[in-house]
């Protein structure tokens, strides 16, 4: 087998402002007195990182902080190190390869330029045979943020806001986010964020593996194709031998491959009978196999790769629907899956601390939400292995997008597209054999930009082919498994990309300007995977975000950690607040910060409860609920999450983990109906449904008892009774509601209100908490609003944010050795 040094480990750090002091390049590259002042760094990892561990730097998620390491990005950074090499013998090469760079990098070894790179997606790959000597080696790289790599590029024409252009971001192969989004600040990350090795080789140079696994229609017959990518460093053509084995089962399979000079792809091909296979949580179990993949030539091993993967039959429906348009539904093993989840992007400013464990916290809490689907956004980044097993493990399915998002890119550029198709490559091979996977998407909203944006004004349409084209072909070539679309949303036919009735949706029509989210109980999306309503963090965590400033909305760091939309032009100034004053007559700027979080919690989590009920009634009609965003990548003020950075749920966790819960029951108003909707993901089953009008003040002028039979999979009606008793009665003091209930207790319960919450005449609400074996028993006489537990956000408690019914205990289970729930807020006002 080839060998491999590796170079990880503690480097040493010196930096250049790129001023009028002198680069002193040539010094740094052999003059020691140069690295007497440097620092210890530690490889992978990144130059904040090490800032940050030497105390050279304030934590930039905290207060104002951020600001004060801008000057990071603006630095060009050295790292050295020395490393022992043998002496190459004869026909031996040698490579320096590094994982991941962030970003514009030149490569010297020994004190000669061994190569460059500028892209933090695929790995950099140098030859330096020549370079090499026995013993001791000097190797320096010289590297930047993409400040200095981009600033002779022009941003003009390619539609971005002034900071973008300011940082060239179009051109700038790296996360897009971390130039400042309206949920990020601005922080571009530098360092060696990957792993990096000496790789030295003969004859034939292992390069990597890629690993699809199919299934055929009806279900009973698997295949795995493995593809192996080699050098052949000699002049002459040679044979060698794929073998491929199911670890699992013990089938394997031998292939004779002829390796030419030069690059090679050699494949082998097994079949599996009968396979287990995989599925997405609430469907079945994750079922995997291990392959091995292994070459050798003559009686050497050149290299083996292991991979985890699942045979699932993905199938996105788009036939047409019999009203208008057509489905949108996603298919694992001929079954119709309803998507629940969010939007998942990058997890920390410093993208060297996106660890596996952070990312298994987060999908955890994804679990904990009921949530079953992750869409990886697109300007952000191609997520990582340790992600991507998680999910596999945990079976969420995952949407992920190339990395371009909201602008133009420079695909007139040769060398640029010549870069992002080698990026692409990368990926689509590095990620084949995840089961998670199921859709690839070409970008973010430019597909809308070419529609409404004026993408055909300046530099038209520079990157069209790039996502119609040139992805496609590359899809083809290395994973033709999987659906593609070039951009999200985007309708088939070349309608408008946002219509509802055909592709996917970004219903964005509420969250900006209106924030009367009612109106999503009219809306029908057929696969909506991006809207949203402004909330707050956790209490402590919108603490550390504002750190400096008094304990009220509205300082310095707050607006830091706001959201960006407050500010855009075309929304009304500060339209989340008055969103709040809108639905609760409240003003933010009069509020303490425990105040807003309570309050703007509330208005948040029936918003996104609202987005998320109302497409999962219709269920296939519509078959998502997924909302913008999931998770944050630093602490704010306000933003659009329900697990905030520092991975605590946020109060509309909880809304939204009722609303998608597997078995729950909706309440609507169409035109003059009450409906009752019951939704059950699992087989059937019954339950007991008690529904009708509930007055605020604790009187059922109309409940009705009935056995209800829940079909698996399925959106029914189950209950419909004359909305004119409602309007007789007076909808600001009574609502519609429902429990559904079998033998073990309360599965679900909603209730519907119609006008705004201000306007309802709110009775007091005196709750009472009683323990009943390992149950806490809340009970009211009067309907009691939005009762909080927790506004911390990290304990995992059985609910929070809920509401009690007048007469009907809510019981939450609650060991004993718990110290008994308190209750902080209740929304309406509260007895004595």
């Amino acid at each position: 087998m080839n060998q491999s040094i590796d170079l990880n480990g503690t480097w040493q750090l010196r930096w250049y402002d790129g001023g009028e002091r002198g680069e002193r390049l040539g010094r740094l590259l052999r003059d020691e007195v140069e690295w007497e002042r440097a620092w210890p760094a530690k490889v992978p990892g990144s130059v904040h990182e090490t800032l940050l561990e030497l105390g050279r730097i304030p934590d930039p998620h905290l207060g104002t902080n951020v600001l004060a390491c801008r000057w990071v990005e603006e630095m060009i950074w050295y790292y050295r190190r020395t490393f022992e090499a043998p002496r190459l013998r004869r026909g031996e090469r040698a490579w320096l390869v590094f994982d991941a760079m962030d970003l514009a990098a030149q490569i010297y070894v020994n004190g000669k330029e061994a190569g460059c790179h500028a892209n933090a997606f695929y790995p950099s790959r140098l030859e330096v045979t020549d370079l090499l000597v026995s013993g001791t080696n000097h190797l320096l790289v010289r590297i930047e943020s993409g400040l200095f790599h981009a600033m002779h590029r022009s941003a003009a024409g390619l539609n971005v806001r002034e900071h973008h252009q300011l940082t060239k971001m179009p051109w700038l192969r790296q996360t897009m986010s971390q130039h400042g989004w309206d949920w990020s600040p601005r922080l571009l990350n530098v360092g060696l964020r990957g792993g990096v090795r000496l790789e030295i080789a003969s004859g034939v140079n292992w390069e990597g593996a890629s690993l699809l696994s199919e299934l055929s229609e009806d279900l009973g017959e698997g295949t795995v194709t493995a593809r192996i990518f080699t050098h052949n460093l000699g002049e002459k053509p040679c044979q060698g031998e794929v073998t491929l084995t199911i670890e699992e089962t013990g089938e394997t399979c031998r292939t004779i491959v002829d390796l030419q000079p030069g690059t090679n792809s050699l494949k082998a091909v097994l079949g599996v009978s009968k396979p287990k296979l995989w599925w997405p949580v609430g469907h079945g179990k994750q079922s995997r196999y291990s392959a091995i993949v292994t070459l050798r030539v003559g009686d050497r091993e050149i290299g083996s790769a292991t991979r985890r993967f699942g045979f699932r039959h993905v199938r996105i429906n788009q036939d047409p629907h019999p009203q208008e348009g057509r489905y949108f539904i996603v298919e694992i093993n001929r079954k119709p899956i309803f998507c629940k989840g969010g939007n998942y992007v990058p997890v920390d400013l410093i993208h060297s601390r996106a660890d596996g464990s952070r990312h298994a916290a987060l999908v955890e809490r994804a679990l904990e939400s009921n949530c079953n689907f992750l869409r990886i956004w697109g300007g952000g980044v191609y997520e990582s292995d340790d992600f991507y097993e998680i999910c596999d493990a945990k079976g969420i399915l995952v949407w992920q997008e190339f990395v371009f998002a909201c602008a133009k890119y420079p695909v007139f550029d040769e060398a640029f597209l010549a870069d992002v198709t080698r990026e692409a490559t990368h990926q689509v091979r590095r990620l084949a054999h995840h089961p998670s996977l199921v859709i690839w998407c070409g970008n973010n909203e430019m597909e809308v930009g070419c529609y409404n944006w004026g993408y055909d004004k300046g530099v038209a349409y520079p990157d069209y082919a790039l996502f119609h084209l040139v992805l496609p072909r590359v899809l083809k070539a290395e994973d033709p498994t999987r659906y593609y679309q070039p951009s999200s949303p985007i309708s088939p036919g070349h309608e408008a990309p946002n219509a509802d009735h055909i592709g996917d949706q970004h219903p964005w029509s509420i969250g900006f300007g209106d924030n009367d989210f009612r109106k999503y109980r009219d809306m029908i999306s057929r696969f909506p995977n991006e809207g949203g309503i402004l909330g707050p963090n956790s209490l402590p965590t919108v603490r550390a975000a504002i750190a400096g400033d008094p304990d009220k909305p509205h300082g310095f760091a707050w607006e830091l950690h706001d959201n960006a939309t407050v500010s855009w032009d075309d929304t009304p100034p500060y339209a989340p607040d008055l969103m709040i004053e809108q639905w609760l007559g409240k003003r933010v700027k009069e509020m303490t910060i425990e105040d807003y979080v309570y309050w703007a919690g509330v208005v948040q989590g029936s918003g996104l409860a609202e987005y998320i009920k109302n497409f999962r009634r219709r269920m296939f009609d519509s078959s998502a609920a997924i909302f913008w965003m999931y998770n944050d990548i630093w602490p704010c003020s306000r933003s659009w999450t329900i697990v905030d950075y520092y991975l605590r749920r946020t109060p509309a966790f909880w809304p939204v983990r009722r609303a998608f819960a597997p078995v729950t029951v909706v309440v609507t108003r169409e035109e003059k109906s009450v409906k009752v909707y019951g939704v059950n993901e699992g087989e059937q089953t019954t339950a007991t449904l008690r529904c009708g009008l509930m007055a605020l003040n604790g009187k059922y002028p109309l409940d009705e008892n009935k056995s209800v039979a829940l079909p698996a999979n399925a959106s029914t009606l189950l209950a419909e009774f004359p909305a004119a008793r409602w309007d007789k009665l007076g909808i600001k003091t009574h609502v519609a509601f429902a429990v559904l209930a079998n033998d073990a207790g309360e599965i679900a319960r909603d209730a519907l209100i119609l006008p705004l919450f201000r306007e309802m005449e709110w009775p007091k609400a005196k709750v009472s908490v009683t323990r009943k074996g390992g149950n806490a028993v809340f009970t009211s006489d009067t309907f009691a609003w939005r009762v909080c537990l927790d506004l911390d956000g990290e304990q995992a408690l059985p609910d929070n944010f809920f509401d009690i019914y007048p007469g009907i205990p809510t019981v939450l289970p609650w060991p004993e050795k718990f110290v008994k729930p308190k209750i902080l807020r209740i929304g309406n006002p509260q007895g004595k």
